[in-house]
């Protein structure tokens, strides 16, 4: 995984409109490591506009994927997701206002502040509906719904100069990528991802259900709670960047459980990577597919992870958790 991510990130910085190409790219990353004395010609639009675009990318798929491992290991449920559990729609909210006052530290601020509001109520209703996994999700979709008007309200009514389209809350863009952006999104959902880390034990004891877990020392209560806090941060710090970038959390840790297993330790470092490579690879498709025209990376997300989603569906009834 980290090879294939390492891979992506230098398909990512060598294409593009720009037509700087992978001798620059090379070259740009070899000043910037003080390995040669002056950049090249293209240096601005390499270390200045793709690298913090794939770093913004690789961190967002990181934490999305993380959240998604954590959420179905809290639940016990394949289905989950930050974005259909709704989590993402009430981020986007206060990434919205967020983004009025202090533009994109505000609104990755703002996000993760509302992810976690979202992310406790998310909670709450997933609680009474964890029994059946397909109403987990029904109920969270249209708790999304709702959310997402109230963030198109917040967006229609706002000043458009500040605060980004309505179209990038639902389906994500990483054109405005900034150096700011990443260390900001960095900072904050770094400390989230070292929380998931630390209780990855508790995940593996949940596995067996709460009334094991219980038996077995965990306070199931406390670590729902801090696992839901540290979801929403990442999440909503991930939507102020980026906007809204659905199904990376089904899709990664679906891909990779069977690979590495159901421990989370090593499935949260492969997730990790994987919905790192998945995130650049998607980019870089969306920015390069239909030059000069940008797709939109939430679409290319949706339309992978939307499959995935569909056969898990179909095959939840005969699936046995492990």
């Amino acid at each position: 995984m980290l090879a294939l991510a390492l891979l992506l990130a230098a398909v990512s910085l060598s294409v593009g409109a720009a037509g700087a190409g992978p001798d620059a790219a090379f070259e740009s990353v070899s000043f910037h490591l003080g390995l040669i004395d002056s950049p090249p010609a293209a240096d601005g639009v390499i270390w200045g506009i793709r690298m913090p675009r794939t770093l913004l990318a690789a961190l967002i798929g990181s934490y999305l994927a993380i959240a998604g491992v954590a959420l179905q290991g809290l639940y016990r449920n394949p289905l989950a997701d930050p974005h259909l559990l709704a989590i993402g729609p009430g981020a986007a909210i206060g990434a919205a206002l967020g983004s009025l006052g202090a533009g994109t530290r505000g609104a990755i601020a703002g996000g993760a502040a509302c992810g976690v509001l979202a992310a406790l109520l998310s909670r709450r209703v997933a609680r009474r509906q964890s029994a059946d996994p397909g109403r987990l999700v029904l109920v969270g979709v249209a708790l999304g719904a709702v959310l997402t008007a109230w963030a198109g309200f917040i967006v229609t009514g706002s000043d458009r100069t500040k605060v980004p389209p309505m179209e990038f809350w639902l389906l994500g863009g990483l054109g405005s990528a900034t150096w700011t952006a990443v260390k900001a999104l960095f900072v904050i959902g770094g400390g989230a991802t070292l929380l998931v880390w630390g209780w990855a034990r508790s995940l593996d004891l949940l596995a067996l259900g709460e009334g094991e877990a219980k038996h077995l020392g965990v306070d199931v209560d406390l670590v729902g709670a801090l696992l839901s806090i540290a979801v929403g941060v990442m999440t909503g710090a991930a939507v102020g960047a980026g906007g809204v970038i659905g199904f990376v959390g089904v899709l990664v840790p679906t891909a990779i459980r069977p690979l590495v297993g159901a421990r989370h330790r090593p499935l949260l470092v492969a997730s990790a990577l994987a919905g790192a490579a998945l995130l650049i690879g998607a980019d870089t498709a969306a920015r390069t597919v239909l030059v000069p025209i940008e797709i939109p990376v939430g679409l290319i997300t949706t339309a992978i992870g939307g499959v995935v989603f569909l056969w898990l569906l179909g095959r939840i009834r005969s699936m046995a958790w492990s």
